[in-house]
């Protein structure tokens, strides 16, 4: 089984948001931002810390890290999540999704988000549409500072240094490592 993945690197992550607006605009969630619920499949975190005259802020971009142990996956009680062979990818079937909620909670990445017009939840997919065709995810291309970075069967390796606020990562294996 192959597994794609992410490699990011937290020294060149400059917090502009345009991987999560170019996310968005690939997979069509703009306007679905109403104030009730963020569809955002992937997003920045901005993490600060150090007092005077060390300060610092780091800008961490966040997706569903399609982990080899994927916590969301067993959550459902309808079986819609499920971990692609191929590729690990991991995928919510939108006929099979009845919106209970419980694989949201489940992520301790926050990945799975609630559609409040479909009343489903939905993730990032590693744009499923693109990499059949030879291209990267959408917000690969655009990252602005190269932070962000999409590799293929096991490239990640291990996750590197965890951000201070990320979930422990023997909880599920996420796929994604971090460069600092």
């Amino acid at each position: 089984m192959g597994q794609v993945g992410w490699i990011i690197d937290l020294t060149r992550c400059i917090g502009c948001h345009t991987c999560a607006v170019s996310c968005q605009a690939e997979n069509n969630t703009l306007e679905l931002q109403t104030g009730k619920a963020d569809l955002a499949y992937r997003h920045v975190v901005e993490v600060r810390g150090g007092q005077y005259p060390n300060p610092f802020t780091v800008f961490v971009t966040m997706a569903c890290h399609h982990c080899e142990k994927p916590a969301c996956l067993p959550a459902g009680p309808v079986n819609a999540i499920a971990k692609r062979k191929e590729d690990g990818i991991v995928l919510v079937d939108q006929d099979l999704c009845i919106g209970c909620g419980y694989c949201g909670p489940a992520c301790p990445y926050g990945a799975p988000r609630f559609n409040v017009n479909t009343n489903k939840y939905e993730k990032c997919t590693f744009c499923v549409h693109r990499t059949p065709k030879g291209l990267e995810p959408a917000c690969v291309p655009t990252c602005v500072g190269g932070a962000l970075k999409f590799v293929r069967d096991g490239e990640a390796g291990e996750w590197g240094e965890v951000p201070a606020s990320f979930a422990d990562p023997e909880l599920t294996r996420p796929v994604v490592k971090f460069l600092r």
